[in-house]
């Protein structure tokens, strides 16, 4: 759906990551997308999701501002490493359950679980992104 960039917020002094929408998915559909990953993330404050600090367009290409996790998605994760031992995917899959139960109270349903989503940091930190189709109930 798009590239994401590390980058520096100069006013709060912290580095984070900035997603850009893709240039060819401009459409209004893919807009409306964007927007609702970013309000849908935005209105969750959990330790298992993905903080979204800021939304927005710069010409003509959206972004969303999110909190920059130092570490990889699982997907590559997988794909280097082969299968998780059996403690470490269990405890991969509790945290991502805790992320999606405190969508779910606050009536938000992810929709897109899946390896490239779930971001393992260097310190062992899961966290659930791309709420990008997610729908609120």
């Amino acid at each position: 759906m798009g590239v994401v960039y590390r980058a520096r917020d100069e006013r709060l002094r912290r580095d984070v990551a900035v997603k850009v929408l893709h240039p060819s998915l401009a459409g209004p559909q893919y807009l409306e997308r964007l927007s609702r990953e970013a309000r849908a993330a935005a209105s969750l404050n959990h330790p298992n999701i993905v903080a979204v600090f800021d939304f927005g367009e710069e010409q003509s290409d959206p972004y969303i501002v999110m909190e920059l996790i130092d570490g990889q998605d699982l997907s590559s994760i997988l794909r280097e490493n082969g299968p998780l031992p059996p403690r470490q995917a269990a405890r991969v899959s509790a945290e991502v359950a805790k992320a999606l139960q405190a969508a779910h109270v606050r009536g938000i349903v992810h929709r897109d679980v899946k390896p490239s989503n779930i971001l393992v940091g260097r310190d062992g930190r899961v966290k659930v992104a791309d709420f990008g189709i997610a729908r609120a109930l």
